[in-house]
């Protein structure tokens, strides 16, 4: 891949969108993780730093202060208006009002969607589109949170797999303190996405290119069981990954389709 045609691409995707949408910017949450660095870096190459406006919304049971510090530091060295706004009190509120539940995504779903809230709230106030951060290897696994982080008007980052993205952060000199974090959610803490997923990012995106490749060489009609054929040649694929490693990311791939499509219309 080469970065500096991608970058090139992501740079004018931006510009012209915003352009034709009559907008004034964009609104980005910026985390203090690779996946929002690069994507502010690039809304503000594409638009000026003065159209771009960052919110770092920690919420301060889960998200480590090295984060904070991090995110705040990025917006500053980009030169970019932002406000820091914890989410605890609103978080709060839902939970006075809602069933309890030890079911930790749910709780970490209430909190992506605040801030997705937050977001959109931002969004309409200042006129601008609202810049997701998600991947594809998020999209294609459905890891995001369904009208959470995954609510945005523009997704300039989602033909590229985490792996590239990292390249592309190298490329852009985003600080290393960031590049060399362990990617995590932060939904609940201590959350790290390649110990949740049992698989590197590396080797996820091989799997995931490879689902692809093999989706486009078979006729769904035709083959018996493809769920099991395509798990087995994914484990002769990646002998080093366990069956059950493999048969995990199968299974999101194939489950979670429903977050990346619109809602079911029902027409007369």
């Amino acid at each position: 891949m080469e970065l500096e045609a991608v970058r090139k691409s992501i740079v004018s995707f931006i510009k012209t969108e915003v352009h034709n949408r009559g907008t004034t910017g964009a609104v980005i949450g910026v985390s203090g993780g690779i996946d929002s660095a690069v994507m502010v870096a690039l809304a503000a190459e594409a638009l000026g730093n003065e159209h771009v406006f960052g919110l770092i919304l920690p919420d301060s049971d889960i998200t480590p202060i090295s984060d904070v510090i991090d995110a705040t530091n990025l917006c500053i060295k980009l030169n970019i208006e932002f406000r820091k706004i914890y989410i605890n009190e609103p978080k709060a509120g839902f939970q006075k009002i809602l069933d309890e539940t030890e079911n930790r995504l749910l709780q970490g779903n209430l909190v992506a969607r605040i801030r997705m809230c937050i977001m959109y709230y931002y969004s309409g106030l200042l006129k601008k589109l609202v810049l997701g951060t998600s991947n594809k290897t998020e999209l294609e696994l459905g890891y995001f949170t369904k009208y959470g982080d995954g609510g945005a008007d523009l997704l300039p980052l989602g033909d590229l797999y985490k792996t590239n993205v990292f390249e592309l952060a190298r490329h852009l000199n985003i600080p290393e303190n960031i590049t060399n974090k362990k990617s995590s959610a932060r939904l609940w803490p201590g959350q790290v996405t390649e110990e949740e997923l049992g698989v590197s990012f590396p080797l996820l995106d091989g799997i995931l290119k490879r689902i692809n490749e093999l989706y486009c060489a078979v006729d769904s009609k035709k083959v018996y069981d493809l769920d099991e054929k395509i798990i087995k040649d994914l484990a002769e694929d990646f002998p080093s990954i366990d069956l059950d490693s493999i048969r995990g990311v199968y299974k999101l791939s194939r489950l979670n389709r429903h977050k990346v499509t619109p809602p079911p219309v029902c027409k007369f």
